[in-house]
């Protein structure tokens, strides 16, 4: 094994050591030699949670529809499964450093278990309601919930300092290449069986995901941990990182409850009442949608590594929206699916951009609250969207969610740039 220079910093800085690549016979190196086995878990784990996800977000409202709600009814349910996720994320912030990282990942996936049970179990009402509070199923605009904490404050010391936006880059692309898997995997029910009985199989799939997911944390080491102090204590911030913190907390909050507005679930029921397009359609467009995000975590990489983190989030946020404000004014299926594509190419960049800033600002005792914090604040705003969007869709008109979504996201963006262009992370000095 060859040493890499930075591994002996990286050590003492961050307090994790990380493995210098391996070097073929051909003096190159293997991939993913940058990341350790524990970051290699992580994004196994990812892959494993997100195909669920990935068809749960498309069929959960078409679903809840289905069993007889109505818009406001549906936004209302949507609106509890986050707020589940929010606790589960403020818990996770504030007692995870304590109780373990390890422990807390495998109680979480254990609850992804019991939610699937519950829909797998029952066709009544109740089921996916309490099956959307018990589990942290994503059914909004992207994940938010304590696994996504976590892994936000493992995956810094799991690879090198220099490629930390690379490695969230790669986390977010297995999440949406994978959950574009499971978008496709929602035609299934109609060829499985009549009736709400056709979408056991796949609720039977997320609860096996659930203890998959379970077994896979159950392999991470003890260097995922939080150092131990003499004193272990609740995390809190410091106060050095509090004002950082509370500024993206509430800019990420704005941001987070501008896109409830357009959630998976909500563009689904759009395009399934505006085009009465089917699920196996809906499955094709959103896995279609996934894949082309992922391409761009890769994309936007690149882009932060030549203007920066804050540009990036930016530059490519703010023609994302004015596209996104466009599609509820076309009235042609094929058009506004393409505008659809044109605006997931784009929208997105700022996730891994977002995460690696966050991560790079404060420092490693500070990870695991200001992922959560900011986290909890995307939840708690993302709660009130779906109730908001389905009443504004049962009262005004279907396509009034676009044009808020839009608004909101453009307020933040043009915030986020006047606020914090010029607090660089230490490597882009």
């Amino acid at each position: 094994m060859v040493a890499h220079p930075e591994t002996n910093l990286l050590s003492l800085v961050e307090g994790t050591q990380v493995p210098g690549p391996r070097i073929t016979s051909k003096g190159r190196c293997l991939p993913f030699d940058w990341m350790t086995k524990d970051g290699k878990v992580v994004l196994i784990e990812k892959a494993v949670r997100t195909v669920p996800y990935g068809f749960l977000g498309v069929l959960f409202s078409v679903y809840l529809s289905q069993l007889g709600l109505d818009a406001f009814l549906i936004g209302m349910v949507l609106a509890l499964t986050v707020a589940s996720s929010a606790i589960y994320t403020l818990v996770a912030s504030v007692f995870a450093d304590r109780l373990g990282r390890k422990r807390t990942l495998i109680f979480f996936a254990l609850t992804d278990a019991l939610a699937g049970a519950i829909l797998f179990s029952s066709d009544s009402l109740w089921a996916p309601v309490a099956a959307g509070i018990v589990g942290n199923m994503t059914v909004g605009a992207g994940e938010v919930g304590p696994f996504l904490t976590l892994e936000q404050a493992i995956l810094p010391g799991a690879s090198y300092s220099r490629r930390r936006t690379l490695g969230f880059s790669v986390y977010n692309l297995v999440g949406y290449v994978s959950s574009s898997a499971g978008a496709l995997l929602v035609g299934l029910p109609q060829y499985i069986g009549p009736g709400i009985g056709g979408y056991r199989p796949l609720f039977l799939a997320y609860l096996a995901s659930g203890l998959l997911g379970a077994y896979l944390y159950s392999k991470l080491s003890t260097r995922i941990e939080k150092e131990k102090t003499a004193t272990p204590r609740i995390s809190v911030l410091s106060e050095a990182s509090k004002p950082v913190v509370r500024r993206l907390s509430a800019l990420f909050a704005l941001d987070s409850f501008g896109g409830g507005f357009i959630g998976i679930s909500i563009l689904s029921y759009y395009f399934y009442e505006r085009y009465s397009l089917q699920l196996s359609s809906l499955g094709l467009l959103f896995a279609g949608t996934q894949i082309i995000t992922a391409i761009s975590f890769l994309i936007a990489e690149r882009i932060a590594r030549q203007i920066g983190l804050i540009k990036t989030m930016v530059y490519t946020h703010i023609p994302s929206n004015l596209l996104l404000a466009f599609i509820p004014f076309v009235s042609s299926a094929p058009i506004a699916v393409g505008l659809l594509l044109s605006r997931q190419s784009l929208s997105q960049m700022d996730v891994p951009t977002r995460q690696s800033y966050l991560m790079s600002v404060v420092p490693e005792s500070d990870r695991t609250p200001a992922a959560g914090f900011t986290n909890v604040s995307r939840s708690i705003a993302q709660t009130f969207s779906p109730s908001i969007a389905g009443y504004a869709i049962a009262t005004l008109w279907l396509g009034s969610p676009f044009i808020i979504a839009g608004g909101l996201k453009m307020a933040y963006d043009l915030s986020l740039y006047k606020i914090f262009h010029r607090l660089k992370p230490p490597q882009e000095d």
